[in-house]
């Protein structure tokens, strides 16, 4: 990551984000961190992309005290402009290479994972994800990546 940052779960997408029960947390260095009213806080939820690399969910922003006070969560984040984005966005940030043999292996592993998820039930999620994938290594053989 681009610093250290505190982790969240962004399905949880409020507005503002919740961050926080107590004061105190803990970013992803390990360093402990007092949440106080309009300090610049950095957010992150572990993520990956099609092939596995890591590419995580980040996002910047405010610290604000959660005007919900039935809320669990006592502190929160109000996101700034740039919003909700996964570090591979910056044009900065690079991912790892892989060769066109090792695009082809990690799909065809998930397929073969999720085939089997699929047994006899008409799994509509799982067989789009495979028609997604099957696409992706369509593309791969083009060399279109």
């Amino acid at each position: 990551m681009d610093r250290a940052r505190i982790e969240v779960d962004f399905n949880e997408l409020d507005d503002p984000m919740p961050v926080s029960k107590t004061d105190l947390v803990t970013d992803s260095e390990g360093n402990a961190i007092a949440l106080f009213e309009g300090m610049e806080i950095y957010l992150y939820e572990s993520d990956c992309d099609e092939f596995d690399r890591q590419d995580n969910l980040i996002a910047d922003g405010i610290a604000v005290r959660n005007p919900d006070m039935s809320h669990i969560a006592k502190w929160c984040c109000q996101i700034n402009e740039l919003g909700v984005r996964h570090e591979s966005d910056d044009p900065n940030f690079q991912l790892p290479e892989l060769t066109a043999d090792e695009k082809r292996n990690i799909i065809y592993g998930k397929i073969e994972e999720w085939v089997s998820l699929i047994g006899s039930k008409d799994n509509v999620i799982v067989k789009g994800a495979i028609e997604t994938y099957m696409k992706i290594l369509k593309r791969i053989e083009r060399g279109e990546l």
